[in-house]
């Protein structure tokens, strides 16, 4: 009790301890690597470490993981192995790899993607004249227009009006923090041709349209015309993290076009689940490479720069032209890049839409699950061994030759590094399998720049650990590595341990927990004053948990706050808790971005607490 009291006194304390920053290098996440790599003493872990001691982290960061070369009953060394490379596969390490590095080699995959895009276009323009492909390709082609077009069935455009909303990033108008929908509803942009269609979205909403134009809104078709619309010529060509050695190209769209785009992109997703393709779950897909790990009868796609390829015409091609139009109004058909000397490249875009617009990912997922599906009836092949989610496409095995061929056509590659139809290794949608054993490594994709990072790495190795050991314990080759990183937290910190919830699936089960404690098995949280069982006739336990403390600032616009308020609630639900208040009742506003300050919970309740085993405490054979 004494001990519980203390920690109350010192909550404040141990709130800024977790929310600082602290000193971190390359070398720190490499002693980390090294320990992992020597206890998982294959050859290649072995030879990772000597590279990391001889200084040739670059030559580590291009290993590679290549699954044929393992029998197929030797799935515990392939396993070890897919660890070992992939540990920092997405780490920064900007003392070996610069930003402007990563930069630079994204930018030229995305003049490539741009060249790709330009021969598809012309080769689908030669099309329309005559020049066709092989019979298999354009019957598929034919099947793909017409399975669309059903799916897609009418365009209504109020059910698109309703389903227009703002995304949680950043747009052209707004960056960082300043992102939440009260600071996006005070200004409107667009592009040039879209600015009519933006105007009367925002009048749409008469508080909204109030606000804009200072007068009761009107039914005169001319009333858009009192809505200031900032025109822009197109969106802003930037790049986000992706590898240790290269960065991810994204566009940053007009506020406006975003509104709508997003609105778009949730009408085609809910056409889509009526034709039996769920884009709200990936487990379909998981599942799916889970059988061909298993059997060989499914193969698992992966495409290179699948939203970056996604051609102008292949798009024309084959969405009906209602829909067509709608998506072509609302698409920026250029971009802008300001490269780090200071020129700024202006690109006449030969793709339909980039990784940033918010009907993107429906639009692809949709075209190339048409063309699976196609290529399936073509084939007479089990079309119940499709799905996609993205470019992610499981896709029966005996058939993949045409699927292929049909992508080349289009303009797709295939990434052969991650696209298996032979062997026994599956990977999709963030699931590894071998042999029918979840593979799947942890990948350490940040610098361990804070606590919370730390509580991020010793989760993400435990639950790699669990994965490998088939829920029976820990594998204990991640054990030193754990120990490592629990060691760098400071002590008083220690003793912040929760549960690990349970996901079960058909092709195994699988822990997850919160970011805001160390997940821990009951015995070792019960070493924490904190953990205890609830009392009286709550079931379960109390434990510690550090909640993020979402920062604020003071509305000062009272019918900004007004229009915020009935936007957020608008599906009875508001997603930016606009409900808290600061003095003499000024709303609060959260803003967006990285939130650094915590606060302690010492009452988060758990209903159980998962017993799992210890490490290594069951010797389950891997084969």
């Amino acid at each position: 009790m004494k001990k519980h009291s203390a920690v109350r006194n010192s909550r404040a304390q141990l709130e800024d301890t977790f929310s600082s920053s602290r000193r971190t290098s390359t070398l720190e996440v490499l002693e980390i690597a090294e320990q992992l790599w020597s206890q998982l003493d294959t050859p290649l872990s072995l030879g990772l470490s000597l590279l990391s001691k001889a200084g040739q982290v670059e030559d580590i960061l291009r290993c590679e993981f290549s699954p044929h070369r393992y029998p197929d009953w030797d799935s515990t060394l392939a396993a070890d192995d897919h660890q070992a490379v992939s540990f920092l596969r997405k780490m920064p390490l900007d003392d070996v790899y610069s930003p402007s590095q990563r930069v630079e080699a994204a930018w030229s995959k995305f003049v490539e993607a741009e060249e790709q895009c330009r021969q598809t276009n012309s080769r689908f323009r030669a099309r329309l004249r005559g020049e066709l492909s092989t019979p298999a390709v354009e019957c598929v082609l034919h099947l793909t227009q017409h399975k669309i077009a059903g799916w897609l069935g009418i365009l209504d455009p109020r059910s698109w009006a309703l389903r227009c909303r703002f995304g949680p990033g950043s747009d052209n108008l707004s960056r960082g923090s300043h992102a939440s929908s009260y600071h996006k509803l005070s200004a409107l942009s667009s592009t040039e041709d879209f600015v009519e269609g933006a105007a009367r979205l925002a009048l749409d909403h008469p508080s909204w349209s109030r606000y804009l134009t200072g007068v009761e809104p009107s039914d005169d078709s001319e009333s858009f015309r009192l809505v200031d619309v900032i025109p822009v010529p197109g969106n802003t060509i930037t790049f986000v993290p992706k590898t240790a050695l290269i960065d991810r190209s994204i566009a940053i769209e007009p506020r406006m076009n975003i509104f709508a785009q997003l609105g778009l992109g949730a009408l085609i997703r809910s056409r889509l689940k009526r034709a039996g393709l769920d884009l709200d779950t990936q487990e379909p897909s998981r599942e799916l490479a889970w059988i061909g790990s298993c059997y060989g009868t499914v193969a698992t796609i992966d495409l290179s720069s699948a939203s970056d390829t996604l051609a102008r015409e292949v798009v024309r091609d084959l969405v009906p032209l209602p829909w067509l139009t709608a998506l072509e109004w609302v698409r920026s058909k250029s971009g802008t890049y300001s490269a780090p000397d200071g020129t700024n490249h202006v690109i006449r875009y030969e793709k339909f839409s980039s990784m940033g617009n918010g009907y993107t990912f429906e639009l692809e997922s949709m075209i190339f699950y048409a063309l699976a599906l196609s290529c399936c009836e073509v084939c007479r092949d089990d079309k119940s061994l499709v799905r996609v989610y993205g470019d992610d496409i499981a896709y029966p095995t005996k058939s993949v030759d045409l699927l292929e061929k049909v992508l080349a056509y289009c303009g797709f590659t295939v990434n052969a590094k991650k696209s298996f139809s032979s062997g026994l290794f599956r990977e999709s949608c963030g699931a590894d399998f071998f042999n029918g054993k979840n593979v799947r490594p942890h990948f350490q994709s940040e610098c361990l720049s804070y606590v919370e990072t730390l509580f991020r790495l010793a989760n993400g190795l435990r639950r790699a650990a669990y994965r490998r050991n088939l829920g029976f314990g820990y594998y204990g080759k991640y054990r030193r590595a754990w120990i490592s990183v629990i060691q760098r937290v400071p002590s008083s910190l220690r003793f912040v341990r929760g549960p690990w919830r349970l996901k079960s699936s058909s092709y195994g089960s699988d822990v997850e927990c919160d970011d805001g404690y160390i997940a821990s098995e009951y015995d070792e949280a019960m070493s924490s004053p904190l953990v205890r069982k609830a009392p009286g006739q709550w079931q379960g336990f109390f434990h510690p948990r550090m909640d993020a403390r979402g920062k604020a600032i003071f509305a000062d616009d009272v019918e900004l706050v007004y229009l915020y308020a009935l936007y957020s609630s608008r599906d009875g639900v508001s997603s930016d808790q606009s409900h808290k208040y600061g003095p003499s009742g000024i709303p609060l506003i959260p803003t967006r971005g990285k939130l650094r300050k915590r606060r302690l919970t010492l009452k988060a309740h758990a209903f159980e607490w998962l017993a799992i085993g210890d490490w290594d405490q069951f010797k389950v054979p891997c084969s």
